[in-house]
C-alpha cells in the first residue's frame, strides 16, 4: 500500500544531511588574508594576523627573485597575491609560526583556494621546519574557475608533526616567468565528528525501512 509519502532516494536524504553536517563543522582558518602585507625581492615580517583560529599567529613573507627580476608578494581583502617579472622565476614563501596544536585533532589536510593564475605553478609545504610536502605540479587556472587544492597530512615526509605543529611554511613558484596568480582562504579539512556520523547510519536503517513499507 502507498502512503503517498513524496519519496526521496535514500543517497539523496544522505547526500544532503552530510552537506549539513560537514557545514555545521566549521574549518579552522589558518589565515583569510585579510591583513595588509606585502614584499618585493626581500622579506617582511613578522606581523601578527587576525582572523585566524590558531593562536599567537605571525606571518613572514620572503620573496626570492632569480638574479636581475621580480617576485612580489601581497595580501590585502582576502587575497593573496604573488607574481614574477618577465625575466624572473622567483620562489615567494609565506610562513607562519603560532601557539603549539594538535591539528591531528580536527583535521587531516589543509586547503588553499586557487583564485587564478595565468600559468601552470608549483606549491610545497614544510610543517614544524622538517616535515616536507614535495613540491607539487598545478595546473593553470582560469579567472571566475576557482580550484581548491587538498594536501592530507599523510602527503608530508613526517605526518606526526601534525600533532604538535607550530610553523607552517607555504612556497610558491611559477614553472615560467611573468607568472602571477591569486590565492584565496588557507584552512583545514574538518574531521566528520562521530555523532555526524551516527546520524548518518542512523538515517539510511530508518529510510530503508521506510522504502520497504512503502514497496508493499
Amino acid at each position: 500500500m502507498n502512503s503517498g509519502m513524496p519519496k526521496m532516494p535514500l543517497s539523496g536524504l544522505i547526500l544532503i544531511l552530510a552537506l549539513f553536517t560537514q557545514a555545521a563543522e566549521s574549518a579552522t582558518v589558518i589565515d583569510n588574508f585579510a591583513n595588509r602585507q606585502s614584499t618585493t625581492n626581500t622579506v617582511n615580517g613578522p606581523v601578527n594576523v587576525s582572523g585566524s583560529n590558531l593562536s599567537n599567529l605571525q606571518r613572514t613573507l620572503n620573496s626570492s627573485p632569480t638574479p636581475g627580476g621580480t617576485t612580489r608578494i601581497f595580501v590585502e581583502d582576502g587575497l593573496l597575491t604573488v607574481g614574477n617579472s618577465s625575466n624572473s622565476t622567483g620562489t615567494a614563501s609565506i610562513f607562519y609560526n603560532f601557539a603549539a596544536v594538535d591539528f591531528t585533532a580536527f583535521a587531516n589536510a589543509i586547503l588553499l583556494t586557487t583564485e587564478s593564475s595565468d600559468a601552470s605553478y608549483q606549491i610545497q609545504m614544510i610543517a614544524n621546519g622538517t616535515s616536507m610536502l614535495s613540491f607539487q605540479n598545478l595546473a593553470s587556472v582560469a579567472i571566475g574557475s576557482p580550484s581548491t587544492i587538498r594536501f592530507d597530512f599523510s602527503q608530508f615526509s613526517n605526518p606526526a608533526a601534525f600533532k604538535n605543529l607550530n610553523s607552517l611554511e607555504l612556497k610558491l613558484r611559477g614553472t615560467n616567468a611573468a607568472w602571477d596568480a591569486d590565492f584565496s582562504q588557507l584552512s583545514t579539512v574538518p574531521e566528520p565528528s562521530v555523532t555526524a556520523l551516527l546520524i548518518i547510519g542512523a538515517l539510511g536503517i530508518t529510510v530503508g525501512k521506510r522504502q520497504k513499507l512503502v514497496a508493499v
